[in-house]
């Protein structure tokens, strides 16, 4: 059984394709889909990422292959390969984040529960993730926002505080709360409008009829806050994100919600694989009320 399987995988990964795969093997095509398929569902492993009609391997099938390669005396090293991702021993798990906090207090658990698992960390922008997943580049998306396209499986992690930040010689550093209205006319050093951050301010300001003085737009949490604490203006950061400073005073707005959010994405279609599994297990076993403060 496994033979026929792995055999299949091998030529398909040697020829580039299921057609030429059947071709080599004088066999009908639907018997190699069939084929590592079977192999695939049976390990809860992926192999191959299919593009239309283009085949790429995973980086468990790269692996695989070299093992197949000097088939077939191999076959119970090529299966032990099979069985330690499904058991999470080993494997590659890459994500991609729109911040650090939230991955980084997923993957604190994750690691001390699959030490064998190398993982990749990138942060990027939101569309970029979506992309990323899309493409097969990226294993496990967090995002700052619900995403409905059915495409996609996500649920909902956690949600964080949005604070203003100001400069330590600023008329309102020396309060600890402040009503949204005392920001009529500040200047302000803001994020891009694409920014789960600064959406959660912009929501909070249109809701309150309050209007700022925007005097800077920075694409980088690091900049943003270097320019509050050179006295451009004030700014506004999640909770999370906040590295405390002599130079910087952080603010509660006491009368407006403003918060930024968590959710864990991946494609629908891959919510079953045993490492992408695994993360979402690991995130949802963490309680709800120590979430922020791993």
């Amino acid at each position: 059984m496994y033979e026929k399987w792995l055999q299949a995988f091998h030529t398909v990964a040697m020829t580039g394709g299921f057609t030429r795969a059947a071709q080599v093997l004088n066999v009908g095509q639907p018997t190699i889909s069939t084929h590592v398929k079977a192999l695939e569902d049976s390990f809860r492993v992926e192999l191959f990422h299919r593009r239309g009609r283009r085949v790429l391997l995973t980086p468990t099938g790269e692996t695989l292959l070299t093992i197949t390669r000097g088939l077939y005396g191999h076959e119970e090293e090529a299966l032990a390969l099979l069985r330690a991702t499904r058991d999470l021993e080993t494997g590659q798990l890459s994500l991609n984040a729109v911040g650090p906090f939230d991955v980084m207090e997923i993957l604190q658990v994750f690691r001390r529960e699959h030490p064998g698992i190398n993982t990749r960390v990138t942060l990027g922008f939101e569309d970029g993730i979506l992309d990323g997943l899309r493409d097969f580049e990226t294993d496990v998306g967090v995002v700052g926002r619900t995403v409905d396209d059915p495409q996609f499986h996500r649920t909902f992690y956690n949600r964080h505080r949005v604070l203003v930040i100001v400069p330590a010689g600023h008329p309102l550093a020396r309060r600890r709360t402040i009503r949204i209205e005392e920001l009529q006319g500040v200047d302000m050093v803001l994020r891009p409008t694409f920014s789960t951050t600064r959406q959660a301010f912009d929501r909070a300001l249109a809701a309150s009829g309050v209007t700022v003085h925007p005097v800077m737009e920075i694409n980088s949490r690091e900049a943003n806050r270097e320019a509050v604490l050179r006295g451009f203006g004030a700014g506004v950061i999640s909770e999370t994100e906040f590295a405390p400073s002599p130079g910087i005073r952080t603010l509660r707005v006491s009368n407006a919600q403003m918060y930024t959010q968590a959710f864990i994405v991946c494609l629908a279609e891959r919510r079953d694989r045993p490492l992408i599994d695994g993360f979402f297990r690991t995130a949802e076993s963490i309680d709800p009320k120590q979430r922020g403060s791993i």
